[in-house]
Protein backbone atom coordinates (compact mmCIF):
# COMPACT_ATOMS: atom_id res chain seq x y z
CA UNK A 1 0.00 0.00 0.00
CA UNK A 2 1.36 3.28 -0.87
CA UNK A 3 1.92 6.34 1.23
CA UNK A 4 -0.62 8.22 -0.78
CA UNK A 5 -3.09 5.72 0.12
CA UNK A 6 -2.75 5.66 3.22
CA UNK A 7 -3.15 9.70 2.99
CA UNK A 8 -6.39 9.06 1.23
CA UNK A 9 -7.32 6.62 4.07
CA UNK A 10 -6.82 8.89 6.72
CA UNK A 11 -8.49 11.42 5.07
CA UNK A 12 -11.37 9.45 4.63
CA UNK A 13 -11.78 7.76 8.01
CA UNK A 14 -10.36 9.43 10.55
CA UNK A 15 -13.16 10.76 11.93
CA UNK A 16 -15.17 7.86 12.27
CA UNK A 17 -11.70 6.12 13.83
CA UNK A 18 -11.29 8.57 15.98
CA UNK A 19 -15.21 8.82 17.15
CA UNK A 20 -15.18 5.01 17.95
CA UNK A 21 -12.04 5.06 19.57
CA UNK A 22 -13.38 8.07 21.83
CA UNK A 23 -16.52 5.79 22.42
CA UNK A 24 -14.70 3.13 23.99
CA UNK A 25 -11.59 5.30 26.11
CA UNK A 26 -13.36 8.32 27.13
CA UNK A 27 -9.93 10.09 26.55
CA UNK A 28 -9.65 12.58 23.47
CA UNK A 29 -5.55 12.02 23.89
CA UNK A 30 -5.86 8.53 24.10
CA UNK A 31 -8.10 8.20 21.17
CA UNK A 32 -5.75 10.36 18.87
CA UNK A 33 -2.71 8.02 19.61
CA UNK A 34 -4.44 4.98 19.17
CA UNK A 35 -5.64 5.96 15.65
CA UNK A 36 -2.20 7.43 15.28
CA UNK A 37 -0.98 3.79 16.25
CA UNK A 38 -3.08 2.21 13.09
CA UNK A 39 -1.96 4.33 10.38
CA UNK A 40 1.48 4.22 11.89
CA UNK A 41 1.49 0.46 11.62
CA UNK A 42 0.42 0.91 8.06
CA UNK A 43 2.91 3.31 6.95
CA UNK A 44 5.80 1.06 8.57
CA UNK A 45 4.35 -2.12 7.17
CA UNK A 46 3.67 -3.98 10.65
CA UNK A 47 -0.37 -4.32 9.58
CA UNK A 48 -1.29 -5.40 5.95
CA UNK A 49 -4.08 -4.12 5.38
CA UNK A 50 -7.25 -6.01 3.66
CA UNK A 51 -8.52 -4.47 0.65
CA UNK A 52 -12.18 -5.96 0.41
CA UNK A 53 -13.42 -3.48 2.90
CA UNK A 54 -11.00 -0.71 4.16
CA UNK A 55 -13.68 0.96 6.76
CA UNK A 56 -14.47 -2.44 8.23
CA UNK A 57 -10.74 -2.69 8.31
CA UNK A 58 -9.88 -0.14 9.90
CA UNK A 59 -12.64 0.18 12.54
CA UNK A 60 -11.61 -3.60 13.73
CA UNK A 61 -8.17 -2.11 13.77
CA UNK A 62 -9.18 0.56 16.22
CA UNK A 63 -11.76 -1.58 18.34
CA UNK A 64 -8.78 -4.00 18.83
CA UNK A 65 -6.49 -1.47 19.53
CA UNK A 66 -8.70 0.12 22.58
CA UNK A 67 -9.80 -2.93 24.02
CA UNK A 68 -5.77 -3.20 24.30
CA UNK A 69 -5.53 0.03 25.77
CA UNK A 70 -8.49 -0.75 28.56
CA UNK A 71 -7.33 -4.23 29.14
CA UNK A 72 -3.94 -2.80 30.13
CA UNK A 73 -5.27 0.78 32.05
CA UNK A 74 -6.77 -1.69 34.44
CA UNK A 75 -3.35 -3.13 35.30
CA UNK A 76 -1.17 0.31 35.24
CA UNK A 77 -4.29 1.49 37.37
CA UNK A 78 -3.55 -1.03 40.06
CA UNK A 79 0.46 -0.64 40.35
CA UNK A 80 -0.53 3.58 40.30
CA UNK A 81 -1.96 2.91 43.17
CA UNK A 82 0.79 1.22 44.60
CA UNK A 83 3.59 3.04 43.55
CA UNK A 84 3.54 6.04 45.49
CA UNK A 85 7.09 7.07 46.30
CA UNK A 86 5.80 8.23 50.26
CA UNK A 87 5.12 5.14 52.02
CA UNK A 88 3.74 6.81 54.65
CA UNK A 89 1.31 7.91 52.32
CA UNK A 90 0.04 4.15 52.03
CA UNK A 91 -3.98 4.04 53.08
CA UNK A 92 -4.16 2.90 56.57
CA UNK A 93 -6.99 0.30 56.08
CA UNK A 94 -4.83 -2.39 54.06
CA UNK A 95 -3.42 -5.20 56.48
CA UNK A 96 -0.01 -5.51 57.41
CA UNK A 97 0.90 -8.11 54.45
CA UNK A 98 -0.91 -5.83 51.86
CA UNK A 99 1.41 -2.85 52.97
CA UNK A 100 4.38 -5.19 52.92
CA UNK A 101 3.13 -6.35 49.50
CA UNK A 102 3.22 -2.72 48.48
CA UNK A 103 6.33 -1.80 50.19
CA UNK A 104 8.06 -4.87 47.74
CA UNK A 105 6.53 -3.79 45.03
CA UNK A 106 8.02 -0.23 45.41
CA UNK A 107 11.37 -1.62 46.15
CA UNK A 108 11.49 -3.44 43.18
CA UNK A 109 10.61 -0.56 41.35
CA UNK A 110 13.35 1.61 42.12
CA UNK A 111 16.06 -1.05 42.15
CA UNK A 112 15.10 -2.67 39.07
CA UNK A 113 13.73 -0.31 36.70
CA UNK A 114 16.14 1.93 34.32
CA UNK A 115 16.12 5.99 35.57
CA UNK A 116 14.24 6.90 32.30
CA UNK A 117 11.52 4.00 32.70
CA UNK A 118 10.92 4.98 36.39
CA UNK A 119 10.59 8.90 35.63
CA UNK A 120 8.19 7.92 32.17
CA UNK A 121 5.89 5.31 34.50
CA UNK A 122 5.72 7.88 37.34
CA UNK A 123 4.88 10.98 35.15
CA UNK A 124 2.43 8.89 33.08
CA UNK A 125 0.32 6.81 35.97
CA UNK A 126 0.94 9.15 38.83
CA UNK A 127 0.84 12.42 37.68
CA UNK A 128 -1.57 11.50 35.04
CA UNK A 129 0.08 13.44 32.03
CA UNK A 130 -0.50 11.76 28.64
CA UNK A 131 2.10 10.05 26.69
CA UNK A 132 2.87 13.18 24.88
CA UNK A 133 2.94 15.14 27.98
CA UNK A 134 5.30 12.71 29.53
CA UNK A 135 7.34 12.82 25.93
CA UNK A 136 7.73 16.50 26.56
CA UNK A 137 8.93 16.90 30.00
CA UNK A 138 11.42 13.83 28.89
CA UNK A 139 12.60 15.47 25.96
CA UNK A 140 12.03 12.53 24.32
CA UNK A 141 9.61 10.96 21.43
CA UNK A 142 6.40 9.74 22.09
CA UNK A 143 6.88 6.28 20.70
CA UNK A 144 10.06 6.08 23.54
CA UNK A 145 8.12 6.62 25.99
CA UNK A 146 5.49 4.38 24.99
CA UNK A 147 8.18 1.93 24.63
CA UNK A 148 9.64 2.78 28.32
CA UNK A 149 6.14 1.96 29.86
CA UNK A 150 5.22 -1.06 27.96
CA UNK A 151 9.02 -2.63 29.24
CA UNK A 152 7.95 -0.99 32.60
CA UNK A 153 4.85 -2.78 32.66
CA UNK A 154 5.82 -5.66 31.39
CA UNK A 155 8.66 -5.92 34.01
CA UNK A 156 6.00 -4.96 37.18
CA UNK A 157 3.46 -7.36 35.81
CA UNK A 158 6.26 -10.31 35.96
CA UNK A 159 7.24 -9.55 39.48
CA UNK A 160 4.05 -9.21 41.17
CA UNK A 161 2.09 -11.72 39.63
CA UNK A 162 5.44 -14.26 40.94
CA UNK A 163 4.75 -12.67 44.26
CA UNK A 164 1.36 -13.11 43.98
CA UNK A 165 2.14 -16.70 43.91
CA UNK A 166 4.47 -16.77 46.61
CA UNK A 167 1.90 -15.17 48.86
CA UNK A 168 -0.78 -17.77 47.70
CA UNK A 169 2.00 -20.94 49.00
Amino acid sequence: MTRKEIESLFKTHYTQMYHLALTLLFDEAESKDVVSDVFASLISGKTMMRTDNAKAFLLACVRHRCMNVLQHKQVHERFARLLTEDTDALVSGNTMEEQLQMEELMRYVRENLSPMEQNAFRLRYLKEMTCQEVAEALNVSRQTVHTHLKQSVEKIRKFFNSSEKQYDD
